[in-house]
């Protein structure tokens, strides 16, 4: 079964949505990753998410013939407030016509203020007919979902299908320093994965990593995408351009957006990557 591939509107920080949905459609994608998360997107407040920006998001959308069928809205799910936040953002996503809300976990420390949360949101996407996918970091700050090992029994402690993880191979890399290898990490999650990101990254001039087109960083895509076409789960390609990882994994946002050109070659090359990959995948079954 062909994977839905989306493309991440966190490539176009800086831009417009209608720019990043018209160069998203120009690459021949069907659908669209709407991204709304701090420090890697421009801010907002939780007053945009509203009925009057989403219907203008979905008129958007319709205009350039994308669908969205992921939505990323990170947050701590640890935090007090964390369940009536994610609960508006849940409506917000479902409204512009997304199935799939991608957040990251919590802080180890947080785990049982996570749980009761996390649980309650379940119960919240089951009514609104969305998943919720929990997202390794990459940040390296120690966290309940740090790689693929932990996955299955997060998931099952949480106890629902509502909730599934959202797997970031390159987030791998920097949140743990390069000391554990995407191509193997994601294998233990596969069971209980219901969305990936992919984005590759490579060792900067300064210390620290950047972003850079998938196949051309360190990470090494041909036998994951060959295995992630025969899998058929969701896929999006997620390149924070304006964004680089410190040597401490913290991420560092560039002061000015990423020109154009250098988006659309980015994502025109990960693109034909990808998508060929995944064909050669396919074909293998």
């Amino acid at each position: 079964m062909k994977p839905v591939l989306s493309i991440s509107t966190v490539a176009f920080d800086g831009y417009p949505f209608e720019t990043a949905f018209e160069e998203i459609a120009a690459l021949g994608a069907k659908y669209v990753e709407v991204a709304f998360i701090q420090g890697y997107t421009d801010p907002f407040s939780e007053d945009y998410f509203n009925e009057i920006n989403a219907r203008e998001i979905a008129v958007l959308l319709s205009r350039y013939g994308l669908g969205c069928f992921a939505f990323s809205s990170h947050i701590n799910l640890g935090d007090d407030r964390a369940e009536a936040i994610f609960e508006k953002r849940m409506r917000f996503a479902r409204m512009i016509g997304a199935s799939f809300i991608i957040s990251n976990a919590a802080p180890v420390q947080q785990s049982r203020a996570f749980l009761r949360n996390i649980r309650n949101l379940a119960l919240f996407a089951e009514k609104m007919d969305l998943t919720i996918g929990l997202e390794n970091p990459g940040d390296g700050i120690p966290n309940l979902l740090d790689t693929g090992r932990e996955a299955e029994s997060l998931i099952e402690s949480i106890g629902s299908e509502r909730v599934r993880v959202n797997y970031d191979f390159g987030n791998l890399i920097s949140h743990k320093f390069g000391t554990v290898d995407p191509r193997e990490d994601y294998k233990p999650a596969i069971k209980v994965t219901g969305h990936y990101h992919l984005k590759d990254v490579r060792r900067g001039e300064q210390p620290g990593w950047v972003f850079t087109e998938i196949g051309k960083g360190s990470i090494g895509y041909g036998p994951i995408l060959c295995s992630l076409a025969r899998l058929g789960i969701p896929i999006s390609l997620e390149i924070p351009l304006r964004l680089h990882r410190a040597p401490d994994s913290r991420g560092v946002r560039a002061a000015h957006p990423v020109p154009l050109d250098r988006i659309r070659q980015v994502l025109s090359d990960s693109w034909s990557f990808v998508t060929k990959a995944l064909h050669a995948g396919a074909r293998e079954e």
